[in-house]
């Protein structure tokens, strides 16, 4: 066993090959809601009731395979590991399945129906599960240590970030050089022929260069039993709940977001470009969001960013058509708040998942990931599934004329649904209770209980 990986601090080289699938990932994931809405409605012909019920439909299929997969990979027995041959098959169906949706005109007949959507979606989805789930429970193993597990999902969100500025920067700059690539549609295209290349390949260095590590017994009990174990863990239950109430809003959010730039700002050719400002806000403010967490603690730096994201987001309803200063200011700002949300949730939760560890002695990382996966999955098909029907019965419709009311309509969806979730988030998370005081108390407690037992 690599000793770099069973003992901290980490190597940065470990860390950076670690983080490569996020950015993979990320890359195949995020136009799902970033532009999939709008070029499926205003350029395929699709209506947003059906977009939204289809993608909502894709995530509920997910209530089967997320906690049969984490439940399976806690157990998979073979040289290659436990987490290993689920990434390398994930790999391998999130890449057909991203192509297939992202490039919808290479390789299909026109009309593009509900069903290529319907179809390609959940497949996508489920490759998305048979990566994530394994991928993130080997990440809550790779080190006991409170801080460091700040640093090993810091890189990896910081991955995750670089994939998301690759959405936009790579179609803006090919739109600059070549003329193609400006247009959500056009960026599209390109975003799923790189899909196509980085996830074998970035996936297959993980899966080399980086080794497993055994660090709880397996786990012999059934699921049934975890599950019951799991939701009578208060602190995994509040922060499950903080995050999936955040989780709702970004989800929101990145539903309506090409409808609100191309819409109520007026900005579809320079919406890719101003998105940079979000995305690059998120990448430059994540290492001084980890560094003020080692200061001052997980929960109190994810409740900053959290009380930010209350303050900024009505901030978008004071943007006018064509103010492109004022709603790049905005995103930037609202990316310096959303830098540290995914990092510090995910070491927080791989915190919980030790003490659950410790707590019942086998190694249930992949269970719990699980039940975190498909909420998150469940929190963003309702978001789609609820925030584009509501704008098709408020009167808004993409490919026709709207009036300034159902403009507005688009600009409220946006801000207010939002904008509640993450207040309500902050509450939640305000009575988080584990800090690296708490958790080291909890592992002298079961360190003493072990010695009794060995005893």
């Amino acid at each position: 066993m690599d000793k770099d990986v069973t003992k901290g601090p980490l190597k940065q080289r470990t860390l950076m090959l670690f983080a490569l699938p996020e950015y993979a990932v990320y890359l195949a994931s995020i136009p799902i809601g970033l532009y999939l809405p709008l070029v499926y409605s205003k350029d395929l012909g699709l209506s947003l009731t059906e977009i939204g019920l289809i993608l909502m439909l894709a995530r509920v299929s997910d209530v089967i395979t997320d906690p049969l997969i984490g439940y399976l990979s806690d157990r998979t027995p073979g040289k290659f590991g436990r987490r290993k041959p689920w990434l390398a098959v994930g790999a391998l169906l999130m890449m057909i399945s991203a192509f297939q949706l992202f490039n919808p005109t290479v390789l299909n007949d026109l009309p593009i129906t509900k069903w290529h959507l319907l179809t390609w979606a959940v497949l996508l989805w489920l490759g998305w599960t048979m990566i994530n789930i394994p991928y993130y429970a080997w990440g809550a193993e790779l080190s006991d240590d409170y801080y460091e597990r700040t640093r090993i999902t810091g890189w990896r969100q910081a991955f995750g970030f670089l994939g998301n500025v690759s959405v936009l920067a790579i179609p803006v700059t090919a739109g600059k050089l070549t003329g193609y690539g400006s247009l959500p549609q056009e960026g599209l295209t390109i975003i799923g022929s790189m899909a196509l290349v980085a996830l074998p390949v970035l996936i297959s260095i993980t899966l080399w260069k980086v080794p497993e590590r055994e660090a709880y017994p397996r786990p012999s009990s059934d699921i049934l039993k975890n599950a019951r174990l799991m939701f009578k863990n208060g602190s995994f239950m509040l922060l499950f709940f903080g995050f999936m109430l955040m989780s709702l809003g970004t989800g929101w959010g990145s539903a309506v977001f090409m409808l609100f730039a191309t819409y109520v700002v007026e900005a579809e050719g320079q919406t890719q470009a101003i998105l940079l400002g979000y995305f690059g806000a998120n990448i430059l403010s994540l290492p001084v969001w980890v560094a003020v967490a080692q200061r001052i603690g997980k929960k109190q730096t994810w409740i900053i960013g959290g009380i930010l994201f209350v303050v900024v987001t009505p901030t978008f309803l004071a943007i006018e058509p064509g103010d492109l200063t004022t709603f790049f200011i905005c995103l930037a700002a609202y990316g310096v708040a959303g830098g540290n949300f995914g990092a510090l949730s995910m070491s927080m939760k791989a915190d919980v998942i030790e003490i659950a560890a410790r707590r019942s002695n086998e190694n249930i990382a992949g269970s719990y990931i699980a039940v975190w996966s498909l909420g998150q999955k469940m929190v963003a098909a309702l978001a789609l599934g609820m925030a584009l029907p509501l704008l098709e019965l408020l009167g808004f419709d993409p490919g026709g004329n709207n009036s300034p009311a159902e403009i507005q309509a688009v600009a409220y969806m946006y801000v207010l649904p939002p904008w509640l979730f993450y207040a309500i988030a902050v509450v939640v998370i305000w009575r988080y209770p584990i800090s690296s005081t708490r958790l080291a108390r909890i592992r002298s407690a079961f360190d003493r209980r072990d010695s009794r037992r060995s005893q």
